[in-house]
């Protein structure tokens, strides 16, 4: 079961210091910590064992917190949260049992939200709902207006699939995820009710199933899954890597090669598309206890493992890289040596680690989500122990951030649609690092817009322009489109 993450790596001294400059100390910042009662039971208000955070439209970071209670054998609940960049926290919702102990709305959300274009945050949640198999639900930033848009399990025999784990926003602006479980119960994994399913959701309410693994030569159990820049889906199923098309065509990529014996596997941490065009994926080898990430290209060719930068001392996983504006691939994971864990940034060229940070408790210990390049530059991630309360409280978890004084990530725009259109036509820009947007152009004539989430901008042609290329501006830049949007 996915529900409880937990993560514990250990890196030599020598290879650290081997790979990587001197550990930079205080630069981590705390700026929230949930707070739990200092006793051996009870409920976080807030949650705690925050996740992986995004920035909306408004500019605020959005996030889960995956349990509420604490104390027990089977920890339950969740809520979502807000939190500005300054660390005002907002708490926007809170899993719940009804009288009879079941959690209806959904129960320990699964990974992270998104923004969809209809202004929305969405997400998954591993258990509870009609099925008690996890549900896709929908709230807005307010808070308000929590519904759940699918109860998975819902067909027979799960075929709509069970237990979801990961989440993204099509370039279609559709949603997009997967199940480990469900989908066909027939063959290899009969005995586990399914070997797993991709799925979309159109807003406002279309759920469609759109693909089940067969657990043969198509693999099992996904836990990943991104939208590369030509517009295929790529994802891990244990030691394998996938391709999907939108049609709905699967192919195996890559199987894993074995080291010295022993096979790896992809953790939960799935994927990522550099800058480079090159998928980097995170894969640990329990029987060696290593802990690496690799790249391979989308052809399925140019498979490589980067250097090893940790060794896992118990069967978890590693969260995925992002890239950052300074080029480099951020991720921070709990290394044993560091004591409360470390944020690191990679080279993509060759994996070697060129900047390091130490947490020290007081901001946070314990790191297992994703990191997040924030608007302002900055670095910004969870933790799910440490951190600095009141009195009478215990700290646990953290939201903090890194000002390293990097660049804000300029905008990228790579389509737009429809192609051509009158004055008063609504275009929509789909790309890349959108929130704080400041102007949109078309060929040099500013345009109204709204920035509808880090991927979509809702733009209308103007009065007085001509044909030409489409620009967006934001804190880290400019940049237009190779193609012009014709003016009719």
């Amino acid at each position: 079961m996915k529900r409880i993450l937990s993560l514990a790596l250990t890196l030599p001294w020598a290879l650290l210091f081997a790979t990587a400059a001197h550990a930079e100390t205080g630069a981590i910042q705390q700026i929230f910590s949930f707070p739990c009662p200092n006793t051996p039971a009870g409920v976080c208000a807030d949650g705690y064992r925050p996740d992986v955070l995004i920035q909306a439209s408004d500019g605020n970071f959005y996030g889960a917190a995956q349990l509420t209670t604490f104390g027990t054998s089977n920890p339950q609940g969740g809520t979502i949260f807000k939190v500005t960049p300054s660390g005002q926290f907002t708490l926007l919702f809170t899993f719940t049992a009804d009288g009879h102990g079941n959690y209806l709305n959904g129960n320990n959300p699964a990974s992270g939200l998104l923004e969809a274009n209809d202004g929305f945050l969405y997400g998954t949640t591993f258990e509870g709902g009609a099925n008690n198999n996890g549900v896709l639900f929908r709230i807005s930033k307010t808070g308000t207006g929590f519904e759940v848009v699918h109860n998975f399990c819902s067909t027979a025999s799960c075929a709509d699939g069970n237990l979801p784990t990961s989440l993204i926003l099509g370039h279609d602006g559709n949603l997009y995820g997967v199940t480990v479980f469900g989908g066909s119960s027939s063959g290899n994994c009969a005995v586990y009710g399914g070997c797993g399913t991709v799925f979309r959701f159109e807003p406002p309410g279309t759920f469609r199933t759109i693909f089940e693994f067969n657990g043969g030569s198509q693999g099992a159990d996904p836990t990943s899954l991104i939208q590369g820049s030509d517009g295929n889906f790529y994802g891990t199923n244990g030691p394998n890597v996938f391709r999907f098309t939108s049609g709905g065509q699967l192919t195996p990529l890559i199987t894993l090669p074995k080291v010295d014996g022993f096979l790896p596997t992809n953790t939960d941490g799935g994927l990522v598309q550099a800058s480079n065009g090159v998928l980097y994926g995170p894969l640990i080898t329990y029987s060696l206890n290593q802990a690496q990430f690799y790249e391979i290209h989308t052809s399925g060719a140019g498979f490589q493992e980067l250097p090893q930068i940790g060794t896992l001392e118990v069967d978890f996983s590693i969260s995925s890289l992002i890239q950052a504006s300074d080029g480099n691939l951020w991720t921070a994971f709990n290394e044993r040596s560091a004591n409360n864990g470390i944020v690191i940034a990679m080279s993509p060229a060759n994996g070697t680690i060129v900047r390091q940070f130490q947490f020290d408790g007081t901001n946070g210990a314990t790191p297992l989500a994703s990191v997040v390049q924030g608007a302002d530059g900055k670095i910004y991630g969870t933790a799910i122990a440490g951190g600095v309360v009141g009195s009478g409280k215990v700290a646990s978890g953290t939201v903090w951030v890194l000002d390293l004084g990097l660049p804000a990530p300029k905008p990228l725009v790579p389509a737009f649609m429809p192609a051509s259109g009158a004055t008063g036509t609504k275009v929509m820009i789909r790309g890349d690092h959108f929130i704080g947007g400041t102007a949109v152009t078309f060929n040099g004539v500013s345009a109204a817009f709204r920035v509808l989430n880090v991927h979509f901008i809702e733009a209308t042609v103007p009065a007085g322009t001509t044909s030409g290329p489409i620009s967006v501006t934001n804190a880290g830049g400019m940049t237009a489109t190779s193609k012009s949007f014709t003016v009719q």
